[in-house]
């Protein structure tokens, strides 16, 4: 008995003693999370994926992160980072793809609490002249043409889609840059199209709202013109997609984008060349979504963001309480 009375305190004197070193580790951090839609209901092209948050469940998250870290905003980080100011135990709130709600919904909730936010739309889609290539592969396969679709891409000679593979996982794995013809071809012969789809359903940002949306909590950045898998396309094909919705950001805003978002954001969606062309066509930095710990002195061009979690407390909880093994490592060339 008394053997176990002792190795039971040492676990909570342990556990205690990794709690309180996460808690001194977790002061050096600073958390960039991503949303996309946040809406009180999901629509097609949201349904049954993790891209949609609750305005309450928002809500909640937001008071939670800012209760606990310190809300600021993408560009107050880059300028801090090339200031080699201290931006201990901060957040930043970032929304890809440029859903309309994040304006409409999302916005109001961060202005009250006088939170900035970046939003990185897919500059091609903006005031809803088409969907995105993503949210066209949702329509078909939630409204049950994934057998035409699937008979259309192995005529295209893409690989087969593994059983119990997934659409999303499936259709960037084989990704190539016709794809999104391929599938507005199904949709057309469905009956529908994209810009047919896009105006009914306007799921996306207005020129309009963004020219009007207010600098000081709102900043636009860079998610390319089409969201493809830059990794498959040539360097030529890489730089048309980042130049051209810089160019469309800055000219409904006022101002070039800050940042660069990779679209999908793992390390297999981008390649070298693609760091390489964001740093040379005027961009200050740019986020993944790798899910690493943002620690130590910090490379602009390699700010890692996690998704925003979906569930009870608890995940909140273990998101802001990883272990350090994901801390980035110094930037190169520095000590």
């Amino acid at each position: 008995m008394k053997q176990l009375l002792k190795r039971t305190d040492s676990a909570l004197f342990s556990g205690r003693l990794m709690r309180r070193w996460q808690q001194r580790y977790q002061d050096r951090c600073v958390q960039i999370i991503c949303y996309h839609s946040v809406a009180r209901t999901q629509c097609v092209l949201t349904e049954g994926t993790a891209l949609a948050h609750d305005i309450d469940d928002f809500e909640r998250q937001i008071d939670y992160f800012s209760e606990r870290y310190r809300p600021i905003s993408l560009r107050g980080l880059v300028e801090a980072i090339a200031a080699g100011r201290s931006v201990d135990r901060a957040v930043v709130f970032t929304f890809d793809d440029g859903f309309a709600d994040n304006l409409r919904r999302a916005m109001p909730i961060l202005y009250r609490r006088r939170i900035p936010m970046t939003i990185f739309p897919t500059a091609g889609v903006i005031g809803n002249t088409d969907l995105m290539w993503t949210h066209k592969l949702a329509w078909l396969t939630r409204n049950g043409h994934g057998e035409r679709l699937i008979a259309a891409m192995k005529s295209a000679g893409f690989p087969q889609r593994e059983p119990e593979e997934a659409w999303p996982d499936y259709a960037r794995r084989v990704y190539r840059v016709d794809l999104p013809a391929i599938l507005e071809d199904a949709l057309r012969d469905a009956g529908q199209s994209g810009p047919n789809l896009a105006g009914k359903l306007r799921p996306y940002l207005e020129a309009e709202e963004m020219g009007e949306a207010d600098p000081t909590f709102v900043e636009f950045g860079n998610h390319t013109l089409t969201h493809p898998v830059l990794s498959a396309l040539t360097p030529s094909q890489q730089e048309a997609e980042i130049r051209g919705a810089a160019r469309i950001v800055a000219d409904l805003t006022g101002v070039p984008p800050l940042a660069f978002a990779y679209p999908f954001g793992l390390k297999r969606h981008y390649t070298d060349e693609t760091q390489h062309l964001v740093r040379i066509t005027g961009h200050h930095a740019a986020v993944d979504m790798r899910r690493r710990i943002n620690a130590g002195r910090l490379d602009p061009f390699q700010l890692s963001r996690r998704p925003a979690p979906h569930g009870p407390r608890e995940l909140l909880d273990s998101l802001i309480a990883d272990a350090p093994a994901n801390a980035y490592l110094p930037v190169p060339g520095r000590a």
